[in-house]
């Protein structure tokens, strides 16, 4: 786990994607999406959308770095925690067990502009993209169902 001044300067850090083009997870299945820091590119980052769902759809984005978790969006899902999705958890406690937890009604913009439904993925793939700082200029986004 990282601490809170690390979590807030990675996220801060302007980053950008190894790659400009952006396959969409299909249903069921994760993508990942690596990217740096523009200025510093020491600093590595692993973004996943989730969308493995047993019965149900699901869809989570996790933002990853060399440093450790940072965060995880759960957009559509089971409750859990008492509270319905979408819904954040941020990693910037020192202990694990230290993980701020963010209801719909309180989250941050772009977040409060997600979508949740399937046709819209890609919008709120790019909102996560926007909250933490990832340079979307000339990247191509793919869906796999169109």
């Amino acid at each position: 786990m990282m601490d809170k001044r690390t979590y807030k300067k990675l996220l801060l850090l302007a980053k950008i994607l190894d790659s400009n083009k952006i396959d969409l997870a299909p249903a069921g299945l994760q993508k990942r999406y690596l990217s740096h820091g523009i200025f510093d590119s020491k600093y590595k980052f692993d973004t996943i959308m989730n969308r493995k769902g047993h019965k149900k759809m699901r869809l989570s984005l996790m933002m990853n770095s060399n440093s450790g978790n940072m965060m995880r969006f759960d957009i559509v899902g089971k409750p859990h925690q008492g509270f319905p999705t979408p819904h954040l958890h941020i990693f910037n406690g020192e202990e694990p067990s230290n993980i701020e937890f963010i209801p719909f009604e309180k989250l941050p913009k772009p977040f409060s502009e997600v979508l949740t439904d399937p046709d819209e993925f890609q919008r709120d793939l790019e909102l996560f993209f926007e909250y933490n700082n990832v340079e979307l200029k000339d990247v191509v986004f793919y869906n796999p169902l169109v």
